[in-house]
């Protein structure tokens, strides 16, 4: 008798999630009603969720810029809108299975290339409310996820009160719903349809209400305007129903005999594989495989459902009692159809197209085409990175399913059909209890929810087409599960009396886990020692495990389970908010994540904002009452491509520059191929032939010849080129050895497969058919891993792929800019400061920073008037200086340089010198002065930066910010007020300078940092010239006054005092800070821009005011935040110059 208790609570842990509850009538915290009287914490909570969501659907809407498939549905929305016209209708499959085209309408149109029109008519609506811009296209998506999180109260009779607030946190506030309902694209729509298809038609098997069935009719009215995934939906759940109606019908007793008939019929076309005799790349044995897959989800769910019909009764209610509701919500499905389909009946054969062209348009050429090229196992990433809650949630259902079936079977006790009656059978009580327990049927809802969820990631990941956003319509049905089962296991704490000691199983499985991943993370590191290190805390997880077991026996296995579960659920909840905010906030942009594909790169708006104050500036004398501004008829060339429009810049630059009416699209590669000036002279708004203004062209088709025939007009105002759009690095299918996902694309099995499509033997080179998915669990890909996991930090060597664009300005528009500049148009990376160090009093304006040969740091804590000194791990150990003139004070000291003795150099920049310092830092001596009293002390001699001025005072300075010394041991002083700069040996004595005011090259207008090169090759911050000078040696070993190239820097303004300061690494890196846009750029020391980069230090707190860099002996770079009193360090990847 024991025994048996002991085995039935064992099973009743694995199906106690199963067990209906009911929930709503059982009196819980969330019933009582608030001081006020009126509210209950139910609706107090509820109520607070959808203002969270409101928040986090609408909060930075147009942060980021519009993605391609974004741009078009924006662009043909506001055509919609503003009445252009012009839209492209369905016109049938060419000869080769192809969209023919050629067929427009002056108003929407149903093409399916575009899907469904739901979107376009409220996102126009939208645009006629609000105006039209990113948000406002992104609008009607946020909209509908706020309404996926106001639709779950309506699960309340199946979820319970708690089980409803938590759907709506997941449905609200889960990383890939979120991206994609603030994403605008028909996905974020279809999601909200989906849930009123599945809600209206439970919620009418239930009750009968009539307005459930209307709710059920207008969502399957809306997913048919929305898009051609309602196939899948329909295929998805018609299987459900016809086996739940056949279940009810007089052939149930056959189900056993025919399904395993046609499952044995399917599995033999999926190995013979016949090919379908219409459509393209289709084949029986694909279609086979999905059924039998249905069928078998399908079967497992029978075998668990109620027993007593429900279908069958309420649609025999409905056809004989109700009729008339069945016609009117026909009607409403069918006028919402036509309606939308026809344009208002404009479009009359829309009312066709609709129901057709979408199957025979996505069966008849997008499966074989396959847009992605995604492998079979591409939702399996996504999933457990993005869903854990989810995937782990329907795991444990099944499992769960499985083992009640199984326990049906032993027992001799399956459910019975509906026409059965229940047997009765002499047994002991405990027996009794234990059969009728596993008996018990599952709710409709959780079965219904788990077909759904694993049906349709094996359909998806079966279909052709596999993007990031489809994911979405798998994350619905997951957290509509993984809601259930928390409810669930909550219920199974909360049904009977609980000891305190079950708050001891958070603590003990929170232990565990840090227990076992210590264990992992020590063997994982390899070695004899690092195993002795994982002994200790394996010893623990084992001493954790008994103690586990020991709560068990007090407090059950059922509430135990039960809280061990909840506490993952937590875990993962925790990690889930974190990528939330990585990928929705953090970096939407920023191709890291698998979840973001082929994104539009940040600078891209940037760049059709610059275009706009452009065209206003040069066309405002051409302003009419179609436009105001005058800034819409200037003409830019753009880069549509070639032939088959590979390269085009249209997508999204068609949208940002929607109301431009003179952009030129040019053939790219035919331009690249025969340049010429007359291909870049265009009709001016006067009527004149003048250049482009503007000239925008994909990197790979502008060649030698064409950039040196731009050079001769135009200037590029973002570098040599910037980044147009970019994607997440996935590897090579066709290089099974190389990083990335895809190398796993084609395994042992495929090798023929991969000979064909890769045109090459790679059967030595692939892996094992699960090589996939053991690649998690191999213990060299574990550190890799974590950090990807926790910061998103791309496994060496993948960098994100990307198209590049240059963007040529006329010369004469540049405003003096030089003829080229670095390219600060590639992204911005957010890292974490691997250390830290506060100035004392929190510093004050503090600038430079360099180290000496003990590796100490020196930071200039400037308007303090000092020196701070800190150890290598950051430990204060003195401070240099006081505010004064003598010769070891400073006032306001900035730039700081060692030379290879030990030496100190400092800046001092209002006492108009330069102060040496011996290694122990006693002050040995200084030169330089200023002849003028600028008030408060501050010394200076003015030049203005006039030639004759500068020779006349080779040691006059006028706040001097930069020193630098090189090989030799001379010292380069930044003169940064009289535009020059001066060269003396160690002691002060004058050796030469160069420069002067202006903008020429050679010249500068207030330099502030230098730094050399290991060639010896002199970089000069020549800050408000917005530039980088490099000058080489002339033969004598003097700095050649001309400079060897030039390169300026966006964000570098004039009439600007945040010090901008630059480092140059051993390998050849430039480090340049630009504080008013709070980054530090990266660049070759050709100034090829390689990364763009901010950080945020130990306390989270972002860097805001970067000035001084300097780059330690072992790579990384100490950032010397300005305003935050701090320098901190950070360790970039690993960068290396791209080839133009």
């Amino acid at each position: 008798m024991g025994n048996e208790k002991v085995h039935v609570g064992l099973i009743e842990t694995l199906i106690g999630i199963g067990m209906a509850v009911q929930t709503l009538t059982t009196e819980t915290v969330l019933d009582r009603r608030l001081r006020a009287g009126w509210l209950r914490w139910e609706t107090a909570l509820y109520t607070l969720i959808v203002i969270a969501s409101v928040l986090a659907h609408l909060w930075g809407l147009e942060r980021m810029a519009l993605h391609h498939d974004e741009s078009i549905h924006a662009w043909s929305s506001w055509r919609l809108y503003s009445g252009a016209g012009s839209f492209s209708c369905w016109n049938g499959l060419d000869e080769n299975g192809n969209a023919r085209g050629g067929l427009f309408h002056e108003t929407y149109c149903y093409d399916p290339v575009y899907h469904g029109p739901s979107l376009y008519f409220l996102t126009a609506l939208i645009y006629f409310l609000f105006g039209d811009g990113d948000a406002q296209a992104r609008l009607p998506m946020a909209l509908a996820g706020i309404g996926l999180v106001m639709s779950a109260w309506w699960l309340r009779p199946y979820l319970g009160r708690a089980g409803a607030l938590i759907a709506a946190v997941l449905l609200g506030f889960s990383p890939s719903l979120l991206y994609y309902t603030r994403f605008a694209r028909h996905d974020g729509l279809m999601v909200l349809w989906e849930l009123w298809m599945v809600i209206g038609a439970l919620r009418w098997i239930d009750s009968g209400q009539r307005q459930w069935l209307y709710l059920t009719a207008v969502g399957l009215a809306l997913a048919i305007a929305t898009h051609e995934l309602y196939y899948i939906l329909l295929f998805i759940f018609g299987v459900f129903v016809l086996m739940r109606l056949l279940a009810e019908s007089r052939f149930a007793r056959y189900q056993n005999i025919v399904l395993p008939v046609i499952i044995g019929i399917c599995v033999v076309l999926m190995i013979v594989n016949p090919p379908l005799p219409f459509g393209r790349g289709l084949y029986i044995g694909e279609k086979a495989f999905l059924v039998a897959s249905a069928l078998t989800l399908a079967w497992l769910c029978q075998r668990l459902w109620p027993p007593e019909p429900i279908l069958i009764p309420r649609l025999q209610h409905l056809w004989r009692s109700e009729r008339s509701v069945l016609w009117t919500a026909l009607a409403v499905l069918g006028g919402i159809y036509l309606v939308l389909f026809t344009s208002f009946f404009t479009y009359l054969p829309g009312a066709i197209d609709g129901i057709s062209a979408g199957l025979i348009y996505w069966l008849g050429s997008q499966q074989e085409y396959a847009r992605g090229d995604q492998p079979w196992y591409y939702y399996l990433i996504l999933l457990p990175l993005y869903e854990p809650l989810a995937v782990l949630s329907g795991i444990g259902v099944v499992v769960a399913m499985i083992v009640a079936v199984v326990r049906r079977w032993r027992a001799g006790r399956t459910v019975p059909p509906p026409v059965a009656d229940a047997a009765t059978s002499d047994m002991d009580d405990v027996d009794v209890a234990a059969r009728l327990n596993v008996a018990k049927p599952w709710p409709l809802y959780p079965l219904l929810v788990v077909f759904w969820f694993f049906t349709a990631i094996i359909i998806f990941s079966w279909a052709g087409e596999k993007m990031p956003w489809l994911v979405t319509h798998m994350a619905l049905p997951g957290n509509l599960l993984a809601a259930w089962v928390i409810s669930r296991l909550s219920d199974m704490i909360q049904r009977e009396q609980t000891s305190a000691r079950i708050w001891l199983v958070p603590l003990l499985v929170i232990l565990l886990l840090v227990a076992v991943g210590v264990t992992f993370w020590r063997l994982g590191s390899g070695g004899t020692t690092a195993f002795l290190q994982a002994i200790v805390p394996l010893a623990i997880v084992f001493g954790l495990i008994y103690a586990l077991l020991t709560l068990i026996g007090q407090l059950g296995i059922r509430r135990t389970s039960a809280a061990i579960g909840l506490t993952v659920a937590a875990l993962l909840a925790m990690y889930t908010i974190r990528a939330t905010w990585l990928v929705v906030y953090d970096h939407p942009d920023v191709p890291v994540e698998p979840l973001i594909y082929t994104q539009t790169a940040p600078d891209v708006p940037r760049y059709a904002a610059d275009i706009r104050d452009l065209a206003i500036n040069l066309t405002r004398g051409n302003r009419s009452p179609q436009d105001t501004t005058g800034g819409l008829t200037m003409p830019i060339i753009l880069d549509g491509g070639d032939r088959t429009a590979e390269g085009s810049l249209a997508w999204p630059l068609q949208w940002y520059l929607r109301d431009f009416k003179s952009i030129v699209w040019v053939n790219g590669s035919e331009l690249g191929r025969v340049p010429s000036v007359e291909q870049l002279t265009v009709t001016m708004p006067d009527g004149s032939r003048d250049l482009a203004p503007m000239v925008m062209l994909y990197r790979p088709y502008v060649t030698d010849r064409l950039r040196n025939i731009l050079r001769e007009s135009y200037v590029q105002p973002y570098g040599t080129a910037g980044v147009f759009n970019w994607w997440f690095p996935e590897g090579n299918k066709c290089a099974p050895q190389s990083p990335g996902y895809k190398k796993f694309y084609y395994s042992t099995w495929s090798a023929a497969a991969a000979q064909a499509a890769c045109g090459r033997d790679l059967s030595g080179e692939l892996h094992g058919p699960f090589d996939v998915l053991l690649w998690p669990l191999q213990r060299e890909n574990w550190p890799a891993l974590g950090r990807y996991l926790l910061f998103r930090q791309l496994p060496d060597p993948l960098v994100p792929g990307a198209r590049e664009v240059e963007v040529w300005l006329r010369r004469d528009l540049a405003g003096g800019v030089g003829q080229t500049m670095t390219a600060t148009t590639t992204p911005t990376l957010r890292l974490a400061a691997l250390a830290e160090i506060r100035l004392s009093s929190g510093g004050n304006g503090a600038t430079g920073i360099a180290f000496d040969r003990q590796g100490n740091i020196y930071v200039a804590d400037t308007l303090n008037h000092r020196i701070e000194v800190f150890a290598a791990d950051g430990t204060p150990i003195r401070t240099i200086g006081t505010q004064g003139n003598a010769l070891d004070q400073f006032y306001e000291p900035r730039g700081l340089a060692f030379d290879a003795q030990g030496n100190l150099y400092v800046a001092d920049t209002w006492n108009a010198r330069i102060v040496k310092y011996s290694p122990d830092l006693r002050p040995m001596t200084s030169w330089g002065g200023g002849d003028l009293d600028l008030g408060d002390g501050r010394r200076a001699t003015i030049t203005e930066g006039d030639p004759a001025r500068n020779a006349a005072a080779p040691l006059g300075f006028f706040g001097p910010r930069g020193v630098a010394v090189d090989a030799a041991g001379n010292v380069y002083i930044a003169d940064t007020g009289n535009k020059r700069i001066v060269v003396t040996d160690s002691n002060g004595t004058f050796l030469y300078q160069f420069g002067g005011a202006g903008s020429a090259p050679g010249q500068f207008n207030e330099p502030t940092s230098l730094a050399f090169d290991a060639a010896g090759n002199l970089y000069v911050a020549d800050t408000w010239n917005g530039r980088v000078q490099v000058f080489t040696r002339t033969a004598d070993g003097r700095i050649d006054p001309t400079p060897l190239t030039t390169w300026p820097v966006a964000g570098w303004q004039p009439n600007t005092y945040d010090d901008p300061m630059l480092a140059v690494s051993p390998d050849g890196m430039v480090y340049v800070a630009v504080p008013a846009r709070q980054y530090i750029l990266v660049a070759s020391t050709g100034g090829e821009a390689l990364l763009q980069w901010t950080g945020f230090g130990r306390d989270g707190v972002p860097i805001t005011s970067p000035s001084g860099l300097a780059v330690a002996t072992n790579g990384s770079i100490w950032v010397v935040d300005r305003l935050g009193g701090r320098a901190a360090r950070f360790a970039l990847p690993a960068l290396a110059p791209t080839q133009p």
